[in-house]
């Protein structure tokens, strides 16, 4: 009988101190999560990660640009091209009144079957006689972005990396 005494006691004993050191424990998780530690990492990237976010964020720019946008000649257009003696394809983009430009140039200048390269307009003289076109473009991209929340967004975001770009070019 006295071992079975003997023996409660230290059950209850034994189940006393583990519920003690429960609420202990708990006490202490609680102080715990009163102080946590915040740790921040700022990692960054490097100038050709940042030029290549900056073109996705342009390719996503101008194709929300081209949803938003109704006047057909202020489209800008994309295309993958290979450059010259290149197998890469890059994407291009242009808006269409300048495409427009070039295709009626070019049409103008040839003189007969076959297209004689020699009489084509350069892109500077392409980017000179389009510059009042190219003004009214802007303005009407000014608009857009103005009036359209998501546009604006997208172009500050497109600034933003811009911004940082060129900050980093100014620290080298």
């Amino acid at each position: 009988m006295m071992n079975r005494r003997k023996h409660g006691f230290h059950a209850i004993k034994t189940a006393g101190l583990s519920l003690v050191l429960a609420a202990s424990f708990q006490v202490a998780a609680q102080n715990d999560k009163e102080r946590v530690e915040t740790i921040e990492v700022f990692g960054q990237k490097t100038t050709p990660q940042l030029k290549k976010a900056f073109d996705n964020q342009r390719f996503e720019f101008l194709e929300l640009y081209n949803s938003i946008n109704d006047v057909a000649k202020f489209d800008v257009i994309c295309k993958y091209q290979k450059p010259i003696g290149s197998k890469i394809a890059r994407k291009s983009c242009e808006p269409r009144y300048v495409k427009d430009f070039r295709a009626m140039k070019i049409q103008a200048s040839s003189t007969g079957p076959g297209i004689d390269f020699n009489r084509l307009p350069s892109d500077d003289d392409i980017r000179f006689l389009t510059n009042d076109t190219r003004e009214e473009a802007f303005e009407h991209v000014a608009a857009l972005i103005a009036t359209h929340p998501e546009l604006f967004d997208s172009f500050s975001k497109l600034d933003a990396l811009h911004q940082r770009i060129k900050q980093r070019e100014e620290e080298n």
